[in-house]
């Protein structure tokens, strides 16, 4: 899985360059009037995000593609609203043969270890952290 930048996990980082972007959008408008019919369509786009944003609604557009499905291409939300990027942090979604190598497995492990519930998934059957110790190692 791919590290996340710090800042993309921040939902008040996002509505910041949301906003921004149509403040931009609303200046070009306003001066080049030749553009203002993309600007239009660029505005919409930008407030259509910012909607979804607010409404803690998201969507995996190359999921919404491949499904078809809205209901399957949401993407879930950490109580403070960002967005879980890679691992999905339900109880049990996981086992060791989802993965390809240890490296991935102990990547979900990571993100998914609470205080509450050290392992979701049942990743460290002997309990030492080390999840799924029989894959091979990755990168």
């Amino acid at each position: 899985m791919k590290e996340v930048a710090k800042w993309r996990q921040s939902k008040k980082a996002r509505l910041g360059i949301i906003i921004g972007l149509l403040v931009l959008v609303v200046i070009i408008a306003f001066f080049f009037e030749k553009l203002r019919l993309w600007m239009l369509g660029i505005g919409i786009v930008l407030l259509a995000a910012l909607g979804m944003e607010v409404s803690n609604t998201d969507l995996d557009l190359g999921k919404l593609i491949e499904t078809g499905s809205v209901q399957e291409s949401l993407i879930k939300r950490d109580i403070e609203g960002n967005p879980i990027f890679g691992a999905t942090c339900e109880e049990n979604v996981y086992n060791c043969g989802d993965f390809k190598t240890q490296t991935e497995a102990q990547e979900v492990y990571d993100t998914c270890n609470t205080s509450e519930n050290r392992d979701r998934h049942g990743l460290d059957r002997d309990g030492d952290g080390v999840a799924c110790q029989s894959l091979p190692a990755g990168t």
